[in-house]
């Protein structure tokens, strides 16, 4: 209520100082609050209909930054982008290292005062917008692929760092490719220890699946294909209620299996910020149900859908864009490695588990 009675332009950095954006983050950043406080907030928040800011990629950077960087990195990094005053990007993929992140060929070499990167990056979503990207760079070789791999802090101004927009089949170029020559990187940028990078890319990825498994999604939801359907559904075609009932039972479930893994959270005293595996059920199942989201919505307009603006301009947008998301943050089928090996117990398939 307090916050709620100030100006709206004053609510993002009340929220980002009392730690409400992310509370279940270890304070000063977050309130360190168990998964019932959580509730109690979200609850709260919206009584006051106050809408918490999207962190974008700092939702998956920070994290990282709280769990393995020092004191002086996270007062750097991580109040501002709470705030709003920084976006990041994730430099993670490469063209010969995506779904297997180890085989990442990007180099960081030692310099003066710190590291020199040079490599190729691509896929980096929101790279034009961002002030610094999370990286990965190979700072060891012999042993096992997912050692000698160090994450540094990319200023996205530095010299040497050059962008180029790929352009999607929405027509928009969310996503990038990135090279690196001879990016200087200095050691205070070093997030934990070199050669310990396989760690911070752990904590990076996972609260990812969170990110992109908890209603992040690009597009309209099933209550808006509900709206598409006859209010007499003895008129609708039946099978259009019946793949729209199939889109409600779906998410229904997905509501269920977040109130599960929240009640194991609370049996197992759990909170922090270091999701599970779980977090790849997730992701996986809230992902293929939002594209099918915008599938049956696409559907039901008809001949309408086949334009890409007017009423159907949303629903194409959406379908478009939704393409992508069984492939980012980890492909389907990694998700289904993940939790075959992690979940199930059964034997690896002999990939790096991302």
């Amino acid at each position: 209520a307090e916050i709620a009675s100030r100006p709206k332009s004053e609510w993002r950095r009340l929220l980002a100082d009392g730690g409400w954006i992310a509370p279940h983050w270890p304070a000063p950043w977050g309130r360190a609050a168990d998964p019932v406080t959580q509730l109690v907030i979200d609850e709260e928040l919206a009584a006051a209909h106050i809408r918490r800011p999207h962190l974008q990629v700092g939702a998956w950077v920070l994290p990282t930054l709280i769990a393995h960087g020092t004191v002086a990195q996270q007062e750097r990094w991580v109040g501002p982008t709470l705030r709003g005053e920084l976006a990041w990007c994730q430099l993670f993929s490469e063209p010969g290292a995506g779904s297997d992140l180890a085989s990442l060929t990007t180099k960081a070499s030692r310099v003066e005062g710190g590291w020199s990167l040079t490599g190729q990056k691509v896929w980096t979503s929101m790279a034009a917008d961002a002030q610094f990207g999370l990286c990965l760079a190979r700072t060891g070789s012999g042993g096992p692929r997912h050692d000698g791999i160090t994450a540094f802090v990319v200023d996205m101004a530095a010299p040497g760092v050059e962008l180029r927009p790929l352009r999607e089949l929405t027509g928009q170029s969310m996503f990038n490719e990135v090279f690196l020559a001879d990016v200087f990187v200095p050691d205070d940028a070093v997030v934990g220890e070199p050669g310990s990078g396989w760690a911070a890319a752990r904590t990076t990825l996972a609260n990812e699946r969170v990110s992109m498994g908890s209603g992040s999604s690009f597009g309209l939801g099933v209550e808006m294909v509900l709206g598409l359907l006859p209010v007499d559904l003895d008129t609708a075609d039946p099978v259009d209620v019946d793949a729209a009932g199939r889109l409600l039972v779906e998410a229904h479930a997905l509501a269920a299996l977040g109130a599960r893994l929240t009640l194991r959270s609370l049996a197992s005293g759990g909170g922090g910020a270091q999701p599970g595996p779980e977090a790849s059920v997730r992701k996986l199942l809230g992902v293929e149900h939002d594209q099918r989201t915008q599938e049956v919505g696409l559907g039901l307009l008809g001949r309408a859908g086949a334009i890409a603006d007017g009423p159907a301009g949303n629903w194409v947008q959406g379908y478009l864009a939704n393409r992508c998301l069984s492939i980012a943050g980890g492909t389907s089928e990694i998700q289904r490695n993940v939790i075959g090996e992690r979940l199930l117990g059964l034997p690896r398939d002999g990939g790096d588990g991302r």
